[in-house]
């Protein structure tokens, strides 16, 4: 699922226990190996999933360490998936099946089991098997093609989605009405180019000339063959609300060719082309554009519904860098503590590179965050000392961690 969490008031406080386990901060999951209220917190972050997007923020490993280090029963857990099999806002099901998957994946025998028999009787069958299946040992579920062959049934050949995923194509090779849906339902093609025959001149006209939808077809034909320098001596002209994405694509792609265009954007007042113009400065700009920077940080402030882009703009700052850039170093200590917890990285590498002197509680807490990326910094960072040492021997065992944390922890100790 896609679908982003409710808006901030949704989330405690991140000075809170609660507030910074529903966050994936490192220090709740510090914290709550020690508190006693912990089992019922955890819980609750895996009846309602606290991701701003459910689709690229990390919380599986984080909350199935917790769970396992904290002793929780699994056999709930795995109620949760017969009890919420129907989609809803709290994405249960989702976030249990994938919190159930890492303790699997780390030898958990109960959730092995449990999640094997779902496959048996549970109404989300098919989306059990395909999470095993994707990260766990073929010998956890090749057993599993008798069983997922008669729940089939007659659908076998109805549903395609279905073999464009493993386990279907490996279980091909060995079953031949399966090999039959495979063979019916073939990778996806690429798109077919209805103006591939044109040429770069007769587009660059069509934008000058024709309607939205033309424009549009236009812009796509042109990002696909590169950068087009052409586009600078019209690009004014042009309809910026209603071509706003291929637009945007377009100019970024330009790279400092694109430097000019993104000033004049970025003066007030505020453009429609705003976020593109924010985004060729944070890539390719130089001191003189952190003030544009910095304005573009409280014109996303000002957004309250939207989280993302934060990262952008911190890997910008702290590229460029300089005494100038030392105004963003207070943004990004409270944008650490953002719900959108993909982006937490750059603010971790930005926050190290302007105010290196200052960061050593937030690597240290990041050798316990929930996204792999902040584990992975802090590990080669953190200062060492006993309690960064054992948690970085635990990162490195760790049969849930990702084999490059694992192997960043490895190699510091050593």
């Amino acid at each position: 699922m896609t679908k982003a969490a409710e808006p901030v008031w949704y989330y405690d406080s991140p000075t809170t226990f609660t507030g910074s386990l529903q966050r994936g901060l490192g220090r709740g999951a510090y914290r709550a190996l020690r508190d006693p209220a912990a089992p019922q917190a955890v819980l609750a972050c895996v009846k309602r999933d606290y991701r701003w997007d459910w689709l690229v923020d990390e919380r599986a490993v984080y909350l199935a360490r917790l769970a396992r280090d904290l002793a929780l029963p699994v056999p709930p857990l795995l109620n949760l998936l017969q009890e919420n099999a129907v989609d809803d806002d709290d994405n249960t099901f989702d976030n249990t099946l994938e919190i159930l998957e890492a303790l699997g994946r780390a030898g958990d025998r109960q959730a092995i089991d449990g999640l094997r028999r779902y496959v048996h009787d549970g109404p989300r069958w098919v989306d059990v098997l395909h999470a095993i299946a994707a990260d766990w040992p073929r010998e956890l579920w090749d057993d599993l093609l008798p069983v997922a062959r008669t729940r089939l049934g007659q659908r076998a050949h109805a549903d395609g989605v279905l073999w464009r995923s493993r386990p279907w194509r490996d279980w091909a090779a060995v079953d031949d009405q399966l090999a039959a849906g495979v063979a019916e339902f073939p990778p996806r093609k690429a798109p077919r180019r209805p103006l591939e025959q044109q040429s770069t001149e007769d587009l660059l006209t069509a934008l000058r000339t024709s309607s939205t939808d033309q424009q549009k077809a236009a812009l796509r034909e042109l990002n696909l063959r590169g950068p087009q320098p052409g586009l600078l001596p019209i690009v004014e002209k042009l309809p910026a609300t209603e071509l706003h994405g291929p637009l945007g694509r377009a100019i970024r792609m330009l790279g400092p060719r694109a430097l000019p265009l993104a000033r004049a954007w970025a003066t007030p007042p505020i453009h429609p082309m705003i976020w593109t113009a924010s985004l060729v400065l944070a890539k390719h700009g130089d001191d003189s554009d952190l003030p544009a920077l910095l304005a573009a940080w409280d014109w996303l402030d000002g957004r309250t519904e939207d989280r993302c882009g934060y990262d952008a703009l911190a890997a910008g700052i702290a590229r460029i860098g300089g005494p100038a850039a030392q105004a963003a170093v207070p943004r990004l200590r409270h944008a650490w503590f953002s719900p959108h917890t993909f982006e937490r990285a750059a603010y971790l590498r930005a926050v190290t590179a302007l105010d290196p002197g200052n960061t050593d509680s937030l690597l240290t807490e990041g050798l316990w965050d929930c996204e792999s990326d902040v584990r992975q910094f802090a590990a080669e960072h953190t200062p060492l000392d006993d309690m960064t040492r054992k948690q970085l021997s635990y990162l490195r065992d760790d049969p849930m961690e990702t084999p490059e944390v694992r192997a960043t922890a490895a190699a510091r100790l050593s």
